[in-house]
């Protein structure tokens, strides 16, 4: 009995080993990787936190927007590993793993970090100035979706423009300041040397932008009333029509 005696006296006059919490809070040890915390204003949604997610825990929902789109990034907590390779791969900075370690829930739902992203659609594709690139390849390494191509031994760079989500991150990482958003140019129709004068185009053209005369073999066209419909690049009979960039 004197032994606990002892220890319950001792005790009775010690520091507490354990804290006050939740009454005090606590402050998390250095680098602890807690609550995810997202900044859209910094996302260019360039999708490689998506891409390095081994468990699947990053959700993208897109809505069109009359200038763009709206990109709402969700961050589930309850499948998140907080193994911190979407902050360590996000160049802008717009991910971070905070110290927030307060992730006691009864709903899902409060384990989901949602945020938004407005993407301002840039007029033209990906183009590189070749006179410039000097074909380091960084831009290929650096694009999340794989849409660049450059072959350093043939001096070739191409761009899958249908893999490409316009992030901007190759213009970024370009030492030589080659790689831009082209503007579009306005496209125009031409009509090569195989026209035998049908007038089939000039008669589908709904805005009569065509005129075709058999006599003279003589065929132009108005780029100003064209609608880059493609009706009469469908109708031409010897697929001598077809569109072309403008000045």
């Amino acid at each position: 009995m004197i032994p606990f005696l002892k220890v319950a006296l001792t005790n009775l006059f010690s520091k507490p080993s354990t804290v006050k919490y939740p009454y005090v809070p606590v402050e998390a040890k250095p680098r602890y990787r807690g609550r995810i915390a997202y900044d859209g204003d910094k996302c260019v949604n360039c999708g490689m936190c998506v891409k390095v997610c081994s468990p699947g825990a990053i959700n993208r929902i897109y809505k069109d927007t009359e200038d763009g789109q709206d990109i709402t990034y969700e961050f589930d907590h309850t499948s998140c590993t907080f193994c911190g390779m979407c902050q360590d791969f996000c160049d802008e900075g717009a991910i971070t793993l905070t110290t927030d370690y307060h992730m006691v829930a009864t709903d899902p739902e409060d384990l989901i970090v949602r945020g938004v992203c407005h993407k301002v659609n840039p007029k033209g594709n990906i183009s590189c100035n070749t006179d410039l690139c000097v074909y380091c390849t960084l831009c290929a390494k650096k694009c999340p979706s794989g849409a660049i191509t450059v072959d350093r031994a043939a001096k070739t760079w191409t761009v899958n423009i249908g893999k490409c989500t316009k992030c901007g991150a190759c213009i970024k990482t370009c030492p030589k300041k080659a790689v831009y958003f082209a503007e579009p140019k306005p496209q125009v129709v031409v009509c090569g040397d195989d026209c035998v004068y049908c007038t089939l185009c000039a008669k589908k053209c709904p805005e009569e932008a065509i005129t075709v005369d058999r006599a003279a073999k003589t065929w132009s066209f108005d780029a100003s009333k064209c609608v880059q419909c493609g009706k009469c690049v469908a109708a031409c009979p010897k697929k001598t029509l077809s569109f072309a960039d403008g000045e």
